[in-house]
C-alpha cells in the first residue's frame, strides 16, 4: 500500500505538472529562476521552504520547474493547513501530494520527516500561513525541526511574488526564484531563513 501510494502521487505529480505549467502560461507572465550550486540528484532528499501569498504556491513553485527536474523531484508533498486538508476536498488535496500541518504521525514537522525519509520532497512555508506585500511574520520552528531530523536534506529556498491582476483579462507577472541556502546561513534560526528567502 505504500509503495502504490508512492507511485500514485507521482502519476498525479506529474499530471498535475502538465496542468499547472499550461496555467501559468496562458494566465501569467511568469518568470523562473534558479540558482542551484548543482544540479538536483534523483532520489536525494529536498526541502523546499518558501514564502506564501496564494493558495497556489505549492502548485506553481513546483511546476515552475522545468519538466526534466521536475520529474527527479517527483513525487513531491506539500504541508497543507490541516483545516484545509480535512475538509470535504481531502481526497483531492492528498491526491495532489498534500499533507496536513497538524495531526497524526503524518502530519506537520513529523509528516514531512516520515515522507522525506521514504523517498518524497517536501515543501513547507515556514511563516504557517499566507503572507501578502512582502510583509514578514515571525517563523515557526518547524524547518528548523525538519532539517535536525533529516542533517543530509538539502535545503533549497524560494521566493515567489505574484502581482496583482489589474483588470479581468490582464496577465500579470508571476516571480520565482528557487536557490541553494548560503553556506552560511544559520538554520537552526526559522527568521534567518525566512530573511534569506525574502532575499532572493
Amino acid at each position: 500500500m505504500k509503495r502504490f501510494s508512492w507511485h500514485y502521487i507521482r502519476a498525479v505529480n506529474a499530471i498535475e505538472h502538465i496542468l499547472v505549467k499550461t496555467w501559468s502560461r496562458i494566465y501569467r507572465k511568469q518568470t523562473a529562476k534558479y540558482t542551484l550550486s548543482r544540479p538536483i540528484k534523483k532520489g536525494e532528499k529536498v526541502v523546499f521552504a518558501a514564502n506564501h501569498q496564494t493558495y497556489m504556491d505549492p502548485f506553481v513553485i513546483f511546476n515552475a520547474f522545468p519538466t526534466r527536474k521536475a520529474v527527479k523531484l517527483m513525487p513531491v508533498k506539500f504541508m497543507t493547513w490541516h483545516k484545509y486538508y480535512n475538509s470535504k476536498a481531502k481526497p483531492f488535496f492528498y491526491s495532489s501530494g498534500c499533507f496536513p500541518s497538524h495531526g497524526d504521525k503524518f502530519a506537520g514537522v513529523e509528516g514531512a520527516v516520515y515522507f522525506l525519509k521514504r523517498g518524497y520532497n517536501s515543501f513547507i512555508f515556514p511563516e504557517g500561513k499566507r503572507v501578502k506585500d512582502g510583509k514578514r511574520i515571525p517563523a515557526f520552528k518547524g524547518i528548523v525541526r525538519i532539517l535536525e531530523e533529516v542533517p543530509d536534506a538539502r535545503l533549497i529556498l524560494v521566493k515567489v511574488d505574484w502581482e496583482k491582476r489589474k483588470s479581468k483579462f490582464s496577465r500579470p507577472k508571476l516571480y520565482i526564484h528557487a536557490f541553494d541556502a548560503p553556506k552560511n546561513l544559520d538554520k537552526t534560526d526559522p527568521d534567518k531563513i525566512m530573511d534569506a528567502i525574502y532575499k532572493g
